[in-house]
């Protein structure tokens, strides 16, 4: 039986603590939050046994192997040591922490102590993008030549948390603000399709300047090892998107995410005139195909867009019940991070 805990009872926790409950051999034993009511209500909601206020105290009394740290990202570098050092193994919610200095030192302390840091790129193990990555190791798109990676999402709206007035919201503090807290999903899925980045170029904008974000556009362009890439995050278009794109030498893909399918176009064996009608007609299939499998996944329950989330949670347990490698490497974790640190830095915006 290998025991969780969760520090943080608020929305994505809820996500976690669902998803702990459906796997087999892992047990709940403790969920900690600094106000007493979400502590007490998860802990209600998800029958767990055990709540607390102190973290220190449930690491101390409930001794769990792996720790869910989903608190504000300024808390996550106190709270990841804490528990490393009691012997967990920690799942951070992203961004890991607010610094690449604070990241590194966490790493080296998670190596010292022989236990494991795993930050949330739950996106990376959603379905249309796992079969990318797949179309990309079989080389069915040829040499990835260019990826696009664009999100964009209305954190202007008046029901963004991020936007209340009467609440000051932990993201604002991070450097970039809103965008930034977003920063390591576009970094991780660069990463995983370019390779090791060495070169990169960001705008920073603000087009509403009556909004208490510092920041409400944003756009990078980079080099990586295998490929370059374009990374977008828009507040003002929508509707809401969520795409990545990878051009190869032999084909283009474009998994949707938040409309969970996966469109190719390649090269095909008709007369070249013929090549952009076919590609066209199969982008319909798909597309009519994910419409209804999407209405299918919104009413039937379970993690829905979180899936990816769910299968990187049971790839973790997995990993700490067999000793087989974990599904992200503390390697490609620091790259992430190292990007993410770049994308931020004020020497490299345009």
């Amino acid at each position: 039986m290998i025991d969780a805990a969760i520090i943080g009872a608020g929305r994505v926790a809820q996500q976690h603590m669902a998803c702990l409950e459906s796997l087999p051999g892992v047990r709940v034993v403790g969920v900690c939050d600094l106000s007493r009511a979400m502590a007490e209500s998860a802990a209600d909601r998800f029958g767990i046994a055990n709540w607390f206020t102190d973290h220190r105290q449930m690491l101390a009394e409930a001794r769990p192997h792996v720790v869910h740290v989903t608190t504000p990202p300024a808390s996550h570098f106190r709270l990841t040591q804490d528990c490393l050092n009691a012997g967990a193994h920690v799942f951070l919610e992203k961004p890991a922490t607010v610094t690449f200095e604070e990241f590194t030192a966490l790493k080296a302390l998670a190596a010292e102590k022989g236990r494991h840091l795993m930050e949330d790129y739950n996106y990376l193990f959603n379905e249309p993008v796992r079969r990318l990555l797949a179309q990309v190791d079989t080389g069915e798109l040829g040499e990835v030549v260019h990826v696009e990676v664009l999100l964009c999402l209305n954190i202007l709206d008046k029901d963004y948390p991020a936007v209340d007035p009467n609440v000051h919201n932990p993201v604002l503090d991070l450097t970039g603000g809103v965008i930034a807290d977003f920063l390591p999903h576009l970094a991780s899925l660069a990463y995983f399709f370019c390779g090791p980045v060495g070169s990169v170029r960001t705008l920073w904008d603000k087009r509403t300047p009556s909004s208490p974000l510092p920041y409400d556009e944003f756009r990078a362009v980079l080099r990586g090892a295998r490929a370059t890439a374009a990374l977008v995050f828009s507040a003002h278009s929508q509707p809401d998107a969520f795409r990545l794109t990878v051009y190869g030498s032999r084909g283009r893909a474009t998994a949707d995410i938040f409309e969970n399918r996966l469109t190719i176009a390649s090269q095909r064996n008709v007369p070249k005139p013929l090549i952009p009608l076919c590609n066209a007609l199969e982008e319909a299939k798909v597309v009519r195909r994910s419409a209804w499998k999407l209405l299918w996944r919104k009413l039937s329950g379970g993690p829905g867009a979180y899936d990816g989330l769910w299968l990187l949670i049971r790839g973790v347990y997995e990993s700490v019940g067999t000793g087989s490698p974990w599904p992200i490497s503390a390697e490609a974790m620091f790259e992430v991070n190292r990007l993410v640190d770049e994308l931020k830095k004020e020497g490299n915006r345009a």
